[in-house]
């Protein structure tokens, strides 16, 4: 009896990872044999490790405007098969340091709904099969 309902979740926006590792990461996570998906951004929060390295050398992270950009291509190259639950993260306002995007969960959901209405974006457009085989397995 094997597990029916497996999800992941994948952080995007490390500062050692570049934009084209990011977008290879939707290949993989089609991939492998999950049925859920939830994306999140990277956030910098107080009192961690990652907010003192990023207080002592700050680094690139995500502005609103790149990151649904990102998320518009990134969206595309999955697997249609794919449920998606969650596509970013809010952490609380008095502990988030970066990014700062000051948007409401509302304004980013209807942010990316707009995106996905009335055009020609959907989940899988770019999704190839054949380029998972010979790339990731």
């Amino acid at each position: 009896m094997g597990l029916k309902n497996l999800g992941a979740h994948i952080i995007v926006g490390f500062p050692t990872e570049s934009r084209s590792e990011m977008m290879d990461m939707a290949e993989v996570v089609s991939a492998i044999p999950i049925n859920f998906l939830k994306i999140h951004q990277l956030q910098i929060i107080k009192s961690t490790a990652l907010a003192l390295t990023y207080e002592k050398n700050p680094f690139y992270v995500f502005s609103y405007e790149e990151y649904l950009e990102f998320i518009r291509e990134f969206i595309q190259k999955l697997s249609p098969h794919l449920v998606l639950q969650r596509l970013f993260a809010t952490a609380p306002d008095d502990i988030l340091i970066a990014p700062l995007w000051n948007k409401t969960r509302q304004q980013i959901i209807r942010d990316i709904e707009l995106m996905f209405t009335g055009g020609d974006i959907y989940q899988g457009k770019h999704f190839v099969p054949e380029d998972i085989v010979k790339t990731h397995l």
